[in-house]
């Protein structure tokens, strides 16, 4: 017996690597995220809005939130078509509490690293380089940021079109399906990109019929999306159209554009700061992803949706935008590896595998918010409001039909509800104003503060530290 496990240890050691990896990520991730929504650094913006789309879903109006920059109670295909928030709400039986949401999506990335290393293992037969993609994976400073920065759907989309290449790769269409469907409920643009796996599917493994579904009902839900459902919902075009105005006022017209004025399309790409976004996004792995570009093809709409984008934050690592990106630079890196041992075999795995880590070891230090980054995020969770208790003891006593109109750095603990509006929205008709002054506020909420302490339809009730709750006496 005692022969046995060490023998066990040394068969399965990859596998326990990895193990060991995705808990360590799995658990810091949750703490990190979870300590960033307690200490208020999560907001009504963005997790707020998905967190009341999924209690309204959970509650029997499905689909359904207050419109973030109005009042109105509007349909989430007002803004995304994030339909994977309804496959969320029977998670709330059991546990309603918006960081539901935040171990979902840890969760799920987690699953990420071993998809990368079921892929790697696949394509190049070898455990130590395929255990070094997946280390590169919970090292990638693209994926620490959608992990962080609250709870997007689209970020789920990582670890789902991983899971859905590797069942190709493996010829199980079925699940490969699956992971795309789920993939494609994440976001409008996704389709895209499983339209592009339908072509991939015709012409690289000759499943015609299959290629030929999954590409036609990919680009006729994605116009149907963006041309009609999305602005019936919103009462005018996509909220992002404004974004690329340089280029049309319609979604046809820039898209047209985009081909029709390359000039303006190059020299927008290559400013410096979307050269960076390129750089944080590929350096990790040693810009590998470049010797296997046929992979990269299915990561272009969202590429060219962030690179063109006149949002700064569109081409920044730091937020959502890049979970339908990474991973396809896995997968080209891991096709770029196999082209190089076809050209070069003296190159050995063992070489590959030293320099991806000591790229993925400089970009995590560089670019990344780990402790012992050059710029960790580490205040999110080590500073803690004083009153913070006192808070969600209040937060605890308020009911789920009471109307609220709250500053965004709260609206997140606060949008458990049918009616949350983001001050200075809302105070028309709320019954209770709630203020946070302790974490940053904008102009306006700094001036709706200001006047509600001399509001006669507003009386103070509750008061800790910088939380301040107004309740209506007259309507």
């Amino acid at each position: 017996m005692g022969k046995v496990l060490p023998k066990n240890l040394k068969k399965y050691a990859h596998e326990i690597i990895l193990a060991i990896l995705t808990i360590s990520y799995l658990s810091y991730f949750t703490y990190a995220t979870f300590l960033r929504y307690e200490n208020f650094y999560a907001g009504k913006f963005d997790l707020g809005n998905m967190v009341q789309t999924v209690w309204n879903s959970a509650h029997g109006n499905i689909f359904m939130l207050t419109d973030p920059n109005a009042t109105r109670e509007v349909s989430r295909l007002a803004f995304h078509s994030d339909f994977i928030l309804v496959l969320f709400a029977p998670f709330y039986l059991i546990w309603e509490d918006p960081r539901t949401l935040l171990l979902i999506q840890t969760i799920v990335l987690s699953f990420g690293g071993l998809f990368v290393y079921l892929i790697s293992n696949h394509v190049l037969k070898n455990k130590n380089i395929s255990l070094v993609f997946a280390l590169s994976y919970f090292l990638s400073p693209a994926v620490h940021f959608t992990n962080l920065f609250d709870f997007h759907s689209v970020t789920l989309a990582t670890t789902f079109f991983l899971c859905a290449f590797y069942f190709m790769f493996k010829k199980n269409w079925r699940s490969m399906l699956i992971f795309l469907i789920l993939a494609a409920i994440t976001k409008e643009q996704i389709w895209l990109i499983t339209g592009l796996v339908g072509i991939y599917l015709f012409f690289a493994h000759k499943k015609k019929m299959l290629g030929t579904f999954i590409t036609l009902s990919s680009f006729f839900i994605f116009y149907l999306l963006i041309w009609h459902l999305m602005p019936q919902n919103l009462g005018k075009q996509h909220f992002a159209i404004p974004y690329y105005s340089s280029f049309g006022d319609s979604p046809l017209e820039i898209a047209a554009n985009i081909f029709l004025e390359p000039q303006k399309t190059i020299k927008t790409l290559l400013m410096p700061d979307r050269i960076l976004f390129i750089k944080q996004l590929f350096i990790p792995l040693g810009y590998l992803s470049f010797f296997a570009p046929l992979f990269l093809i299915f990561a272009g709409p969202d590429l060219v949706i962030n690179l063109l984008s006149a949002s700064n934050p569109l081409h920044q690592i730091y937020y959502q935008y890049s979970a339908a990106i990474t991973p396809f630079i896995f997968i080209s890196a891991i096709f770029g590896i196999k082209f190089l041992k076809s050209k070069i075999p003296q190159i050995s795995y063992n070489a590959f595998g030293a320099m991806i880590i000591i790229f993925s070891i400089i970009s995590a230090y560089d670019y990344g918010p780990l402790p012992y980054s050059r710029h960790p995020s580490l205040k999110t969770y080590k500073r803690a409001l004083p009153e913070k208790m006192e808070i969600y003891s209040y937060i605890s006593l308020l009911t789920p039909d009471e109307k609220i109109a709250a500053t965004n750095n709260i609206g997140a603990q606060l949008s458990q509800r049918r009616h949350v509006y983001v001050i200075p929205r809302g105070l028309d008709i709320a019954d209770k104003a709630i203020f946070l002054t302790s974490r940053s506020m904008n102009s306006g909420e700094k001036a709706a503060f200001e006047k509600i302490k001399s509001d006669p339809d507003f009386i103070p009730i509750f008061k800790s530290g910088g939380f301040y709750v107004f309740k209506r006496i007259n309507r």
